[in-house]
Formats: C-alpha cells, structure tokens, sequence
C-alpha cells in the first residue's frame, strides 16, 4: 500500500472518529451543575416574563372596565345634551315671542301704533286721568319687561348647563380615546412578551433534556441513579435536624395521597407548610450532590451525608449552596418556595437510604 493511501486512510480515521466524538458527547460540553445553573437563569427569566405577561394583562382589564364605564358616562351626557338642547329651544321661542309682543306693544303705544303718546293725552279728559293712562302704560311696558328678563335669564342658564355638559363629553370622549390608545399599545405589549415567554419555556424544554439526558449518562456510569448511595461506610451524624426552624406544620405526610397532579400516588416525603422565603437548613453535615432544576420538584438540594444517607429539599425559592459545596448541620442552604408541581409555599422534604426513600420521621 502506497504512502499517499495510508496517509489518507488515516485522516480518514481521525477525521470519523472526531465526528463521532462530537455528536455522541454532547452531555460532556457543559457539565450537570452549569447545566443547572442555566436552566434555574431560564426559569427567573421565565418567571419574570409570566410576571410581567400578567400585570399588563391585568393593566388591560383595567383599561377595559375603564373604557366600559366611560362609554356609560358619555351616553348619559349625551342624553342629558339632547335634552337642554331641547329646552334651549323653547326657552329660545319663548324669548323670542315675548321679545315681538313687548316691541309691538311699544311700537303701537310710542311709534305707529293708533294708540300712541300723542293720542293718550289728547283723549284724557282730565290731567288726573292723562295721569293714569301714561301710569298704565309705564306698567305695561314694566311687566312685559321683567318677563323679558326672566325668560333671558332661563335662556341663559340652560345655554350655560349646555356649555358645561357638551365640556364634560369632549372631554369624556378624549378621556377613552386615550385609554383605548393605553389599551392597544398594552396589548401590543403583552403579545411581545408572550412570544418571548413562548421562547424561553421552548429553551426550558432544551435545558430539562439536557440535564436528564446528562443525569442519565451519570446514572449509567455510576451505576447509583440520581440519587447517590454515598460510599462511605456508614453514617454518623446522629439524629437529623429538623429542616424548617420556622414551621412544624406537615401538610402531607410520608406515604399515599390523593395528589392534585398526579391523582393517587405514593409520597415520599414531608411537606412541610411555612411562609415563602423562610429558612430551610442542613438535617446534617454532608457534601452537596444536586442543587437546581429538578423538573416537577422545581429548586432542589441534594445533600450526601455518607453510610447511604441523602436529605432531599424540594420547592425552593432559593438555593444558596452549590454541588461540591461541604455544608453542617443547622446551615441555611435555602429558601422555602412553590416553584415545580405545588400549589403553595412548602418544603418537600424526603429522606433516602442506599437510594430508596425512608420515612423521614425514623430520623428526625
């Protein structure tokens, strides 16, 4: 065989089994714990985008119930400006028709009429009764005048309350137009955001895989699943701590239940009720094997206490220790929370023996 054909037989070689390296390794570019920390970065980003998803969405019926009420309130000006519309016009005829009688009257009386000035002192008979006519006449004019006023009076006040409301409408109408504008640029917003969440939770998906593709890969090679049977020879830490120093309160105990997930099932743990954010410590000293997303048990520790023994704390809000991390006894390592498959602030507390749970209260 020539030099030029093994030569090139193995950069063949080489190149194929870098290929295959390539794609059947992919757990080994990034280990389990980066992995982890990726996935919880994924999930407060996700958390974060649903948060603000739904205080505009709430935002929104705001503007809605906001829109709604404005609409009432501009029908109801809207009626009651049809209705002084109408009074301004009988108030207006009115004025309009006292305002003739009064300058006929006059005109007859003063100008062209046959009853004028002249006329009512040349067919007084007397001084005294010239007297009386012009009196008659002044009161006359006197009456027909105050009507006049009081009916310009009542014009004008309907004319001013129409004024007032077609103001109060204008503005009503802009006070919508605004909040419709508010409205579809919220909405506008809240389809942004959706997408984006729509996004991440398919990159959470990816993460999930990964790390269970990655904790199967360690499983099989450790022979020991995801939870270890820690080598050491036996355990001697003593009796374990309670893990919530604030609470005492079990909303479930160890064994089955009727779960709102999952129906029937048997459970393996303690949970634990206490408020969000509360303390949750170390039952004992050990080395953390597992802290992060854990699926349905959302924020989880794992802590290996040797002889067989792991603590496992689940639902956390916050984790505050890292794999590798040695921790002791009565050590703060995380946050009572609700994130993963709950449906309140609790801590999932479960007890493992050579890889299979035990009934935590055997050891607290």
């Amino acid at each position: 065989m020539g030099k030029k054909r093994r030569l090139a037989i193995i950069i063949a070689l080489t190149l194929s089994v870098s290929m295959c390296f390539n794609t059947g390794s992919v757990w080994a570019k990034k280990s389990l714990t980066e992995l982890q920390k990726e996935l919880q970065k994924t999930q407060e980003e996700l958390d974060k985008g649903l948060k603000k998803e739904n205080q505009l969405a709430d935002k929104v019926v705001d503007l809605e119930k906001q829109v709604y009420e404005l609409n009432g309130e501009i029908e109801v000006s809207e009626v009651k400006l049809q209705k002084l519309e109408k009074e301004l016009k009988k108030a207006q005829e009115k004025v309009d028709l006292q305002n003739e009688e009064l300058g006929g009257r006059l005109r007859n009386m003063y100008k062209n009429g046959n009853v004028g000035f002249v006329d009512v002192l040349m067919n007084s008979g007397s001084f005294s009764e010239f007297l009386t006519n012009l009196d008659l006449v002044q009161k006359i004019y006197a009456s027909d005048k105050d009507v006049l006023e009081e009916l310009q009076e009542a014009h004008d006040e309907v004319e001013q309350k129409k004024e007032k409301v077609e103001k109060l409408t204008n503005e009503l109408k802009s006070a919508k137009e605004t909040a419709s504008a508010e409205m579809a640029e919220l909405e506008k917003q809240k389809k942004e955001i959706a997408a984006d969440n729509k996004k991440t939770a398919a990159m959470m998906d990816e993460l999930e895989n990964e790390v269970a593709a990655v904790e199967a890969q360690l499983a099989s090679q450790s022979g020991s699943g995801q939870i270890s049977n820690s080598s050491s020879s036996s355990y001697e830490g003593g009796v374990f701590a309670w893990p919530v120093p604030s609470s005492t309160y079990i909303s479930s105990e160890y064994g089955w239940r009727i779960c709102p997930f999952h129906g029937k099932e048997f459970h393996g743990g303690l949970d634990i009720a206490a408020s969000s954010g509360s303390a949750i410590i170390a039952s004992a000293d050990g080395t953390v094997i597992s802290s992060g997303w854990n699926g349905g048990f959302g924020y989880s520790v794992q802590i290996d206490h040797g002889g067989g023994m792991v603590t496992m704390y689940n639902h956390c809000s916050a984790l505050l220790v890292s794999v590798g991390q040695h921790v002791t006894r009565g050590q703060t390592i995380a946050r009572i929370g609700s994130t993963g498959s709950s449906t309140g602030p609790h801590l999932d507390y479960r007890v493992f023996k050579n890889g299979s749970t035990v009934n935590p209260h055997s050891y607290l």
